[in-house]
């Protein structure tokens, strides 16, 4: 499975103010390329907080299926709407095991983190935004992962966003450090 997280940050490094709002700065059609990408994969990744402030924006737009990612058990899956649980690696097998090879991980901080430090993340395609809001959820949350990350391209087609998309490299499983691919 494929774990391809597409945030969208402030220059500053947040993908939301302390509160979770975001929405103020994202653009429409930011979140238009985001949508396709969930159709495309068939499916995105989020955790309960953001399920819980935003639910009117799952199940996705695009006919996708959510999977949040809570550690409640009195949550009830619904049409479209998958309640998953445990570590990183057992909440991807659990997306596997529906049928995916691929899924949009939308965060937040924390299920970011969470994925980024169990090295799960493949690839992130991330839209820097041309604010700075001083405080907010920071893209990893509380964790604190280290990534060694290949840029495949960046582009700058929409006004005042910078994107980039990035191959993660693994780490070596002996050093706990990231590798490249390259010999």
């Amino acid at each position: 499975m494929k774990a391809i997280m597409y945030p969208a940050i402030t220059l500053d490094g947040f993908i939301s103010d302390l509160d979770g709002e975001c929405y103020s700065w994202i653009s429409d059609e930011d979140e238009k390329h985001y949508t396709q990408a969930i159709a495309k994969a068939g499916c995105v990744l989020l955790g309960r907080k953001t399920y819980e402030q935003y639910p009117e924006d799952f199940p996705p737009k695009s006919g996708a299926t959510a999977f949040v990612w809570t550690t409640r058990t009195d949550q009830q899956d619904k049409e479209r709407v998958k309640f998953v649980r445990g570590t990183p690696q057992e909440v991807l097998q659990q997306i596997a095991a529906c049928g995916f090879c691929d899924v949009i991980v939308s965060g937040g901080g924390e299920v970011n983190g969470s994925l980024a430090e169990a090295d799960l993340i493949d690839e992130i395609i991330v839209s820097i935004y041309n604010v700075a809001i001083g405080e907010g959820i920071p893209l990893f949350g509380s964790h604190k992962p280290k990534l060694k990350l290949e840029l495949l391209s960046t582009t700058k087609e929409i006004v005042g966003i910078v994107k980039n998309h990035y191959k993660v490299n693994r780490r070596d499983p002996g050093q706990g450090a990231p590798s490249s691919d390259k010999a």
